[in-house]
């Protein structure tokens, strides 16, 4: 009855917010926005065709705004690039079609190169990506230039949602395999995925929408352009949203709010300073990742040794797996100020400073005894029931909760040159990145698992005063980075020949401060990454290009850290070192861009040593993640994208295919039954998480006022375990948006409605893999020695059918 209530107040407040000024649609913006740097389009290759690189301006008339936004290529799920190596883009033509609450993940779901999963219908949780055969953690995050959980302890594909609203993107790309030698990033095997947000509009107005949908899923959005103030060639802009939605499985509510924030300076004709701020807040509760088996039980009804979610009810003999222990609560603040001065008609340069802070409480519990409790390897004489007394037949309950802090903050200063016929650069990138944890425990409610106080009074102490804690480490990293890159033009710029290389430093360094723990440990490692390309305009529609690059990746600092159990003192997890991970990658495209089709084709071949992997697991029922190489890999195969620009002026479809050949070069060491080593036999397999076949239809469609957007995904059978005896089957997605455009009333420009719909079928299936595994099945190694089945693997399932209504306009 209450949640009953509930609804009809949100669908009744989306209602009167929506009727009041709707559609965000008709903002004036680029059919192929412009990019930020030359590097997004090409490296000094002249545009084919005018209109393409022509950048709508927001004091164009309305007339014009609708033409472009029905002109885009494949409805905006594709657009002619012209940088010589592959770069897969999606436009504001499509992004505006989507559902608001999209995460960034979900709009580039349909790009050839990338496979993503989500595990939230909301957008308020993150989900996971993988590119080319290689992980989320092997591709690097941007949005305007900054850098996002690069290094980190986790891959941004968990929260990159939380930095940006799907309304303030004006274009999202993904460069799979590659960046460009200025970016900010290491981590980059498999490439880079780049945001950028939509600049101030020249006029005053804005964009207000409400939204509501399944799972009692409800949002507002509202933005306001300050327009030029004066003759100060500044403008700027600030929106604020909210979304909350039930838990699709499950219990508990996810709340989530955001700001953000752009203000703009020109300079005269070509220089600017650039300034973006963000912050966001969020409460969620995690949930459960079946096997394979208690989902295909619980998929046909029969019994599960482990439900599917957290239940609703305590349970003081199993604390950790109540669902209202679970929560999560994120505060996020980050800020980037690009600078671009032009010098003289020959030299300008570039600065971007950017710093991003992160707090995040992860809470859960367990079960302890007392007398039987440690901090690191050493026992600590813990009064678990606040008697007075250590008694070892006592277990009691507690709350844990993983409070972390990473703050990572960076410069990059480039000198840019542009002759006629040569152009390049020359830079400098610094970035620290500290990350720390700490988890204290406290009392518990051993009847209802309430927690009285989270107030640090209410920590548990040992004899000394000294807090309890179950994990209490920093993990930190200084990078320095110098990097040169020089293009040369030939046959009046028809061709480029472009060479560079970026030197990198990092010192990592992880302090642990547990009794009886490692200390302090510290590991550098320099790496040069060197890049070749070559671009040729055969005539204004076709080109050919070859690119090739290294990449280097450092593991984490924090898996110098070793954990311990709080029940036994023994290790956990290993903070044995690992070592870095580098790739070599060639790619050879060809693109067409005609009056009616527009085509890319790439084949690539990446090699890549010493495979960081990153394993998902607990350490006193608190999630942390452990890093080992898996040997060498060896990725190859071909991302096609065809697209048409409108047909009979109204259809406009879109296709994307990628075939992987991916096979592992190791065997990788493990433990026996009888505690020796030995190899699994895994050289010569397909790698985990790495579908054979990938492929996406898209079509979009414009009668007058109203729009479709329809999509279906294929993502084909992946591994998840390195023998190969596991695999998560194939699957498909799909989506369908639709809206109309209604009259100008008053000073509503462009009320809209429209409903997005996803997983429109209704398949109850599997939509990812959580976490991986050596070997789901008992084996015999390579030296003949029995090798026991691993933990099995874990999945992410796929949201059910959803529905999201929006009632939107500009103003």
């Amino acid at each position: 009855m209450v949640r009953s209530v509930l609804r009809k107040r949100h669908l009744v407040a989306a209602t009167m917010l929506g009727t009041l000024v709707m559609g965000d649609l008709a903002q004036a913006q680029t059919q192929s926005p412009a990019p930020v740097k030359a590097k997004s389009q090409s490296s000094g290759r002249q545009d084919r065709k005018p209109q393409v690189a022509r950048h709508v301006s927001e004091n164009d008339e309305a007339i014009s705004v609708y033409a472009d936004r029905t002109k885009a290529p494949g409805g905006g799920m594709m657009r002619v690039e012209t940088a010589a190596r592959s770069i897969q883009s999606v436009t504001e033509s499509y992004i505006s079609m989507q559902s608001p609450t999209s995460a960034p993940l979900d709009l580039v779901s349909n790009l050839p190169s990338v496979n993503v999963s989500s595990s939230d219908p909301s957008g308020i949780d993150g989900g996971a990506i993988s590119s080319r055969g290689l992980n989320d953690n092997d591709i690097g995050f941007l949005m305007n230039g900054m850098p996002i959980a690069n290094g980190s302890t986790a891959s941004a594909s968990s929260f990159i949602q939380n930095y940006i609203d799907s309304q303030n993107i004006s274009v999202e790309s993904m460069s799979p395999g590659s960046i460009s030698v200025e970016d900010p990033l290491t981590s980059a095997a498999a490439g880079a995925l780049s945001i950028t947000t939509r600049t101030p509009s020249n006029k005053f107005g804005g964009t207000i929408s409400g939204s509501y949908g399944s799972f009692n899923t409800s949002r507002e959005f509202v933005r306001v352009d300050t327009g030029l103030l004066g003759n100060s060639g500044v403008k700027s802009y600030i929106s604020l949203s909210h979304t909350r939605a039930d838990a699709w499985r499950g219990s508990g509510v996810s709340d989530r709010k955001h700001l953000d924030f752009r203000a703009q300076k020109t300079i005269g004709a070509q220089s600017s300073i650039d300034f973006f701020l963000g912050y966001n807040h969020y409460t969620s509760y995690l949930n459960r990742y079946p096997t394979l088996v208690s989902f295909e039980n619980d998929k046909h009804g029969r019994p599960v040794s482990t439900p599917l979610s957290y239940p609703a009810e305590f349970n003081p003999l199993s604390p950790s797996s109540y669902y209202a222990l679970r929560g999560t609560d994120k505060d996020q603040f980050y800020a980037s100020l690009p600078i671009k001065m032009a010098l003289n008609h020959i030299f300008s340069l570039d600065v971007v400073p950017y710093y991003q802070r992160a707090m995040i409480t992860l809470n859960s519990a367990s079960r302890l005894t007392e007398g039987s409790t440690y901090s690191g390897t050493q026992a600590q004489a813990i009064d678990l029931n606040g008697d007075g007394r250590i008694r070892t037949s006592t277990r009691f309950d507690v709350a844990t909760a993983a409070m972390s802090v990473n703050q990572q903050g960076g410069v990059v200063a480039s000198l840019h040159w542009h002759l006629k016929d040569n152009a390049g650069q020359i830079g400098y990138w610094h970035e620290e990145n500290t990350y720390s944890l700490r988890t204290p425990m406290v009392p518990l409610d051993q009847t209802t698992g309430a927690v009285p106080s989270t107030d640090k009074s209410a920590y548990y102490r040992g004899p000394s005063g000294s807090v309890y804690y179950a994990t209490n480490y920093v993990g930190s990293y200084s990078l320095n980075a110098g990097f040169l890159e020089d293009t040369a033009y030939f046959l009046n710029h028809r061709m480029s020949l472009t060479g560079g290389i970026k030197v990198t430093s990092m010192t990592l360094t992880g302090t642990d401060y547990l009794p009886g723990g490692l200390g302090r440990s510290s590991q550098t490692l320099v790496s040069p990454t060197p890049r070749l390309s070559w671009s040729y305009n055969i005539n204004s529609r076709n080109q050919v290009y070859i690119n090739a690059e290294g990449d280097f990746r450092a593991p984490s600092p924090v898996g110098l850290i070793t954990r311990y159990s709080t029940s036994t003192g023994k290790m956990t997890t290993s903070g044995a070192n690992v070592k870095p991970q580098y790739s070599i990658k060639e790619e050879l495209g060809y693109r067409y861009s005609g009056d009616f089709l527009v085509a890319d084709i790439s084949a690539f071949n990446f090699n890549v040593t010493n495979r960081l992997l990153t394993l998902n697991t607990y350490s006193n029922d608190v999630q942390v993640s452990q890093t080992m190489n898996a040997g060498g890999e060896t990725i190859r195969g071909v991302d096609v994208m065809l697209s048409t620009r409108p047909l009979l002026k109204r259809f406009r479809p879109y296709v994307s295919f990628e075939y992987l050949h991916a096979t592992m070069d190791n065997n990788l060491p493990t433990t026996t039954d009888d505690g020796g080593m030995d190899y699994l036999r895994t050289q010569g397999k397909r790698p985990i998480m790495t579908p054979k076949y990938m492929a996406s239809v898209g079509l979009t469609y414009n009668e007058g006022p109203f729009f479709l957007n329809a999509t279906l995904h294929y993502t084909g059978q992946q591994y998840s375990t390195f023998m190969n005896d596991q695999a998560m089957p194939s699957y498909f997605t799909n989506s369908i948006a639709l809206g109309y455009h209604f009259p100008t009333v008053w000073i509503a420009k462009s009320p809209t409605f429209r409903l997005n719909f996803s997983n429109v079928t209704g398949q109850n299936k599997l939509g990812g893999i959580y976490a991986f595994s050596n070997n789901a099945k008992s084996t015999v190694g390579v030296n003949g020695h029995a090798i026991a089945a691993d933990s099995a693997p874990t999945y992410s399932p796929m949201p059910p059918f959803s529905m999201m209504g929006t009632l939107s306009t500009s103003f």
